[in-house]
């Protein structure tokens, strides 16, 4: 059942996140202008991908279509993988000065507090849709 996304928070978490990677790509010192379409671009794609994923999946009722509303948490915690691993590659390389130490951290934080509430929503979508394959059986 879709919820508003006050009562959803994930969704805001992942805007959170989304809204913190834009700020990065956006700022010449985090992303260098030189990387800002190829890193840039690839960075707000993810962050795109994992909101709309999460967005999309909370408006489909579990009871309805339930392989792809767990399909879309799945990608939501791919592409979440995903961004965490280039932040981290980001960090180590001295190509992006400016994803300092901390930067990295709290980035990283983010896309874990969005990668961890999904999984344990898409654990308990499990759970619920393994429920009701033993209830019609």
């Amino acid at each position: 059942m879709a919820r508003n996304n006050e009562d959803f928070v994930l969704a805001g978490k992942a805007t959170d996140l989304w809204l913190y990677t834009a700020d990065a790509c956006a700022n010449g010192k985090v992303i260098p202008k030189k990387y800002r379409y190829t890193t840039g671009t690839s960075l707000m794609n993810s962050a795109e991908v994992i909101c709309g994923a999460i967005e999309e999946a909370n408006l489909i009722d579990l009871r309805e279509d339930s392989k792809t509303r767990l399909a879309l948490q799945r990608k939501a915690l791919r592409e979440c993988k995903l961004l965490g691993r280039r932040i981290q590659r980001m960090a180590e390389s001295d190509q992006y000065p400016g994803v300092t130490a901390k930067k990295a951290a709290t980035w990283s934080k983010q896309e874990l507090t969005v990668r961890y509430m999904c999984a344990a929503w898409y654990s308990k979508d499990q759970q619920r849709v393994s429920k009701q394959d033993t209830r019609k059986r």
